[in-house]
């Protein structure tokens, strides 16, 4: 066995039994995500689809409403599951395909960072997902956070592969069905084909050797997974017909006029959007009263709801330009802060420690190691002279940013590009003296230098 082999099993191994402990402890901590998300939607819509294809439902049940992508990976977990099941089991069946999606997705972020930067930096970008393990906690709920976070992965790790060799073909197809996957699961970065064919317009101007490389590659695969992406959510459409009154873009529309009223006139109201949480709230109040002069609207005037949506979100921007840009900034900063919104302050414990004291200290610390995250990235950031080599990560970010910016804010919304955010930190903080000390003494323990028989 050569030091290569020998260094990879033991980061594989590694990698796979923190991420089971880190499952162990997330699975007995009162901090968890939604087990079916906010509305159960991916959850009934994956468990319907499955049923029809076991031939246990009709046809009139299944219905693609919201993003198709979580489908593909929920839908095969619930068709090995028994007929008839409980919500229950099939969560079990659900959390099994997250926490395997997330463990593979793991194993490739160490390999990016090899590719990219040394095995040095893979491994410092793994330990950071220990140290703040938020793929943990999202792994346990049927979302569609875990699929995107792998895409994202897959389009990474291709992207790596190409970086080692412009002609290799596994390169070009993981990136291209990573990014397709990663629309199909965040719709709302499609953006991030926009950037991309942006970015080869600009290398065809400026970087001429990085253009010739990869440019007229980069700009079928956009294509590719941008026709990909279009049919696939077409065909939800079709699949749909008339078996909902739901669809994509009046929940576009529902959840942009949200966005609206989201730190509108209490830019430092950071409560969840919720009844429950922020009844009290002026933003929250006047979000009802809009919603419901829209849907009289609608009935008196018997336009469509989309079109009478639009109108408002137009006009609202125009009218209000200085809310208009200053939710734009708040909300891009909220995507980067963590709240805990599954437990009220006063009801928080973690062992023996309880109560709000404990809920704001528990609060400060995760976001404290967040700010040293984002710390790493802008040293990455002010210190690669080579941006365009990385422009899928920045990519990706700024695409979220800029819709939910835009629209409406969740630092779940950001979730998937924290891979890009955890590499690029990590390489960011190697870059610091003492830190690559720490890395380069520890990982001389996991990659042996010399040769073993």
């Amino acid at each position: 066995m050569d030091k290569t082999t020998f260094s990879a099993r033991r980061i594989n191994l590694l990698i796979i039994l923190i991420s089971s402990l880190m499952m162990v402890v997330m699975l007995n901590l009162p901090i968890k995500a939604k087990p079916f998300g906010d509305d159960y939607s991916f959850h009934a819509q994956s468990k319907n689809l499955a049923a029809y294809i076991k031939g246990d439902l009709g046809r009139d049940k299944v219905y693609i409403t919201k993003a198709p992508g979580p489908l593909f990976f929920y839908t095969p977990a619930y068709l090995l599951a028994p007929s008839d099941p409980t919500d229950n089991q099939l969560w079990n069946y659900a959390v099994v395909t997250t926490f395997l999606l997330s463990t593979i997705s793991l194993l490739l972020i160490f390999r990016i960072g090899s590719n990219l930067f040394s095995k040095e930096v893979g491994f410092l970008a793994v330990m950071l997902f220990f140290v703040f393990p938020i793929h943990a906690y999202y792994s346990l709920g049927i979302l569609a956070e875990i699929p995107a976070f792998f895409s994202l992965s897959v389009a990474l790790y291709g992207w790596s592969v190409l970086f080692l060799n412009p002609n290799k073909k596994q390169g070009w197809v993981l990136m291209t069905f990573g990014i397709w996957f990663l629309i199909l699961n965040r719709p709302n970065v499609m953006l991030l084909l926009v950037i991309g064919l942006l970015l080869v317009a600009f290398t065809f101007f400026k970087r001429k050797v990085f253009f010739k490389t990869f440019g007229k590659k980069m700009t079928l695969s956009f294509l590719f997974a941008g026709l990909l992406s279009f049919g696939t959510l077409q065909l939800a459409k079709v699949i749909t017909g008339t078996n909902s009154p739901e669809s994509a873009e009046s929940l576009f529309y529902i959840v942009a006029h949200q966005g609206r009223f989201q730190f509108r006139e209490e830019p430092t109201d950071f409560r969840y959007w919720d009844n429950e949480i922020r009844p009290d709230s002026k933003d929250y109040q006047n979000w009802l009263k809009s919603g419901g002069e829209l849907f009289a609207e609608t009935n008196q005037t018997k336009r469509p709801f989309n079109d009478v949506y639009k109108d408002f979100l137009i006009d609202d921007a125009l009218e209000h330009p200085f809310w208009f840009t200053r939710q734009f900034i708040v909300k891009c900063f909220y995507g980067h802060a963590y709240f805990i919104n599954s437990v009220k302050p006063q009801d928080f414990h973690i062992g023996p420690i309880k109560g709000s004291f404990a809920y704001w200290t528990v609060i400060l610390l995760i976001n404290c190691i967040n700010l040293l995250l984002i710390f790493g990235a802008f040293v990455f950031l002010f210190k690669e002279k080579n941006l365009v080599n990385y422009w899928l990560f920045w990519g990706v970010i700024l695409s979220l940013l800029i819709f939910h910016g835009l629209t409406y804010m969740e630092p779940r919304y950001m979730f998937p590009s924290r891979v890009a955010l955890y590499i690029m930190s990590a390489a960011g903080l190697y870059k610091l003296g003492w830190v690559r000390n720490k890395v380069n003494f520890i990982t001389k323990f996991i990659f042996p230098k010399k040769q073993l028989a």
